[in-house]
């Protein structure tokens, strides 16, 4: 069981749920383009093996990808045009549509979708923004109706265009009580496919969140304020599970709001407090042109490689030539140096002789994965999930499920155990701090040399966890300075790369919060409560709010303004199931400061 790529898990999950390629490639290619992506002899865009994974009812942010230029160069005309949008910068942002390839029918989608976008949220042209978005539903789902809508294979990104469509018809006749009612009935059609067909839990949470937003809001419309609760109450749960930030706000906004119908006091309400910890960090600290209630917008949290910085610097940490990784792969060095600049991209069978050149792992092309089961995958990211809530027993347990499901004589699932084993085993007192110190510089030996503090290529996520889980155990045997030098190290080098930290989030963000918590410095510490926002993500938040409190008080901030951010803390902790420290801050509040928390 080796690394496999996209293509081929695709085509695996495809024949495991006895789909056909021709219901799976509907409105989006031809049955023979996605026969060709399946075998690995096509190169999608990652917004097409998106819409593919998600319509199999999988997440692709599960993947850590090694794109060429011209797929990464995809993503950040995408992300552009999104920021030309919010920042509402018209010209800017219907020259970059214009531009913009149309390609395939999903290139045609997302084109049309954002020319809806920018009608939206820049002209505030109902009329055009609906006439587009129709277009968009139209260019991947074909003759599509509700009544119909089961016999589709549907993604996140096609149900975000059908409710943002139901959205649109309700703001341009919110007293139409007909129209409330039609968008009512489609949307509980649309939150009964997502419910019957998303089995993942992040994309899941995204979906519904947004769509019991909209029908909390037809709810309070209809002045049914307790329909409108238990609609906020959901979508607020999934999100709160996941912990994901975005799109909270809008939902504890009309959650306040509903229960201020009922005649609820506002300083008796725990969404309250909530809502007004989270505006006040958004407002304050959040970039302003980030969208608080776009459908089209999501929590992102992907782990993005360039294969062209990857050759070059595993070449260079071998010493070896660009003359000698050639030999048997080009006829000159030249080729070899118009791939190492980003200049072309090798093909697949060029890029894993390279790759086998170098001595790695050949397949680490189109996805990068350990597994070919998804729930292996979800597996070990709860792990991670665990770790983070120090709920050690339960990480523990879920690694011996973890070992018995891999291929331990493949290096990487090798390391990742291990790495979980020697973190488990030493919060369990069976190992010291000084002897799973001497394991974790084991398990880095393959990609770093820890004395010159030099990497064979800028680290990827399981090699980011134990360069984390090496500095916190130097923090543990008073030797800060060389964790700190480290953490300095290793995030200089992921910043070095021509991807940006917003497509390395759950990478970068774990190393930059510690580096914050032994560093103390407070500009460090809001740009990394600013990563959050921009990222969309909750697993840090509360503990970027810490950093800040830890860092004030050391300054001799007056007291009162410290219990202000403590609160925040106890809050978000509370909103987002951290238990072990709410209880710390809750008895710290209630016993030290004498503050009465509402439950």
């Amino acid at each position: 069981m080796g690394f496999i790529t996209v293509g081929s898990l695709i085509k695996e999950i495809r024949m495991t749920k006895n789909i056909s390629r021709k219901k799976l490639s509907y409105g989006v290619c031809s049955e023979h383009v996605l026969q060709e992506l399946e075998e690995d002899r096509y190169t999608a865009d990652v917004l097409m093996l998106d819409i593919f994974l998600q319509r199999l009812g999988q997440s692709p942010d599960k993947f850590e990808m090694v794109l060429n230029s011209d797929l990464y160069n995809m993503v950040r005309k995408r992300d552009l045009i999104a920021k030309a949008i919010y920042c509402k910068k018209r010209k800017l942002a219907e020259w970059l549509l214009q531009k913009y390839p149309t390609r395939t029918r999903v290139d045609e989608m997302y084109q049309q979708r954002m020319r809806a976008s920018l009608a939206y949220w820049i002209e505030q042209n109902f009329t055009s923004a609906a006439y587009y978005l129709q277009k968009a539903i139209d260019s991947t789902l074909p003759r599509f109706s509700y009544e119909q809508m089961e016999k589709n294979l549907l993604s996140a990104v096609e149900l975000e265009n059908l409710i943002a469509l139901e959205r649109l018809n309700m703001e341009a006749n919110l007293e139409d009580v007909n129209i409330r009612k039609t968008a009512k009935y489609r949307l509980k059609i649309c939150m009964d496919y997502i419910e019957g067909h998303f089995r993942e839990d992040e994309e899941y949470a995204k979906l519904i969140s947004k769509c019991t937003w909209l029908l909390s809001g037809i709810s309070f419309l209809d002045k049914d304020y307790f329909q409108a609760i238990a609609f906020c109450k959901q979508g607020l749960e999934e999100l709160r599970k996941n912990a994901i930030l975005y799109f909270m706000i809008p939902l504890l906004n009309l959650m306040v709001k509903s229960e201020e119908a009922l005649g609820i006091a506002p300083d008796r309400s725990k969404w309250m407090q909530d809502y007004e910890i989270l505006t006040f960090l958004w407002n304050g600290y959040a970039k302003k042109w980030y969208p608080t209630d776009s459908l089209f917008y999501n929590c992102y949290q992907r782990d993005y490689h360039l294969d062209y910085e990857l050759i070059r610097a595993e070449r260079k940490s071998q010493h070896m030539t660009q003359a000698q990784l050639a030999e048997g792969v080009y006829q000159n060095t030249e080729s070899l140096s118009r791939v190492e600049t980003g200049k072309v991209s090798p093909n697949k069978k060029t890029f894993e002789k390279l790759m086998e050149s170098l001595g790695l792992e050949k397949n680490r092309y189109n996805g990068c994965v350990v597994t070919n089961s998804f729930e292996v995958m979800e597996l070990k990211r709860s792990i991670d999930g665990f770790i983070m809530r120090r709920d050690f027993q339960r990480a523990k347990e879920a690694t011996k499920k973890l070992k018995d499901a891999l291929d331990m004589k493949i290096s990487e699932n090798n390391m990742v155990v291990r790495l979980y084993e020697i973190v488990t085993a030493k919060r369990f007192g069976e190992i010291t701090t000084e002897e799973a110190l001497e394991e974790l510089r084991k398990l880095s030996e393959r990609f770093m040399n820890m004395e010159q503090k030099t990497f064979s290529h800028i680290p990827m996520r399981n090699e980011v966890l134990v360069i984390n889980n090496i500095c916190i155990s130097l923090c543990e045997i008073k030797d800060k300075k060389s964790a700190v030098d480290l953490y300095k190290t290793t995030l200089e080098k992921i910043k070095s790369s021509k991807i940006k930290i917003k497509f390395r989030y759950r990478s970068y963000q774990i190393l930059f919060h510690n580096y914050v918590h032994e560093c103390g410095d407070i500009e460090d510490a809001l740009e990394e409560l600013q990563i959050e926002f921009l990222c969309g993500k909750a697993m840090q938040l509360s503990h970027c709010i810490h950093n800040i409190l830890q860092i004030l008080s050391t300054n001799h901030i007056p007291e009162k303004e410290c219990d202000e951010w403590a609160k925040a803390v106890y809050y978000l902790c509370d909103l987002y199931c951290f238990e072990k420290d709410k209880k710390i801050y809750r008895d710290f509040l209630e016993k030290s400061r004498n503050i009465k928390i509402i439950d």
